[in-house]
């Protein structure tokens, strides 16, 4: 378009142009092929495994308060029990359980920077977590597997100080540990009921 064709149309009014019918369509038939694509649920939502509807926000399992876990051993075992328990069971107590679950947790620090002084000041804290899904009525093993979480922390010549930030990195290893547990379960119950 030469600039003497410009000048000889005139712009609407506003001084946009309408899109013409097609672009319009186009952009509408581009837009639907791509929502189209989006088939993935999200692990929470309003319905459950088979269209169970579990409420605004809740779990989409159809199983709290079902799920039981195995006693603690350890405080690194606990914590992540206790987690797990919650995210498991939405805080319902445990009755009548239609699963249980094994864990086997370990955590163990490392140090990564030492300095001149020999004292190590980045570490690294690492919670490695076994499990076994069996189902109670026929004590099938409906899954297993191994998951961990690895949380870096600062270590400083203070004692007390050193202490607490390796409390804080075993309690943020054991969420993100339960959070990785409750996907792997609930991804197995879901494939096993379907």
């Amino acid at each position: 378009m030469s600039s003497s064709d410009r000048a000889g149309r005139a712009a609407p009014k506003g001084g946009l142009s309408a899109p013409s019918p097609r672009r319009t369509f186009v952009a509408a038939l581009l837009g639907t092929a791509l929502l189209a694509g989006c088939t993935a649920g999200p692990l929470y939502g309003t319905h459950g495994v088979g269209g169970t509807d579990v409420g605004a926000g809740a779990m989409r399992l159809p199983y709290a308060g079902r799920i039981a876990i195995t006693e603690a051993d350890t405080r690194t075992d606990q914590l992540v029990r206790n987690e797990l328990l919650f995210r498991l069971n939405r805080g319902t107590p445990v009755s009548d359980p239609l699963y249980e679950l094994h864990l086997e947790v370990t955590g163990k620090a490392r140090g990564v920077v030492v300095q001149s002084d020999g004292v190590s000041r980045s570490v690294i804290y690492v919670e490695r977590a076994k499990y076994r899904l069996v189902r109670l009525s026929d004590r099938v093993v409906v899954a297993t597997g191994e998951r961990s979480a690895t949380v870096p922390y600062d270590q400083t010549v203070q004692l007390y100080a050193s202490q607490r930030a390796l409390k804080n990195a075993r309690e943020e290893a054991s969420k993100q540990l339960a959070a990785q547990l409750e996907i792997a379960i609930a991804s197995s119950l879901s494939r096993s009921a379907g």
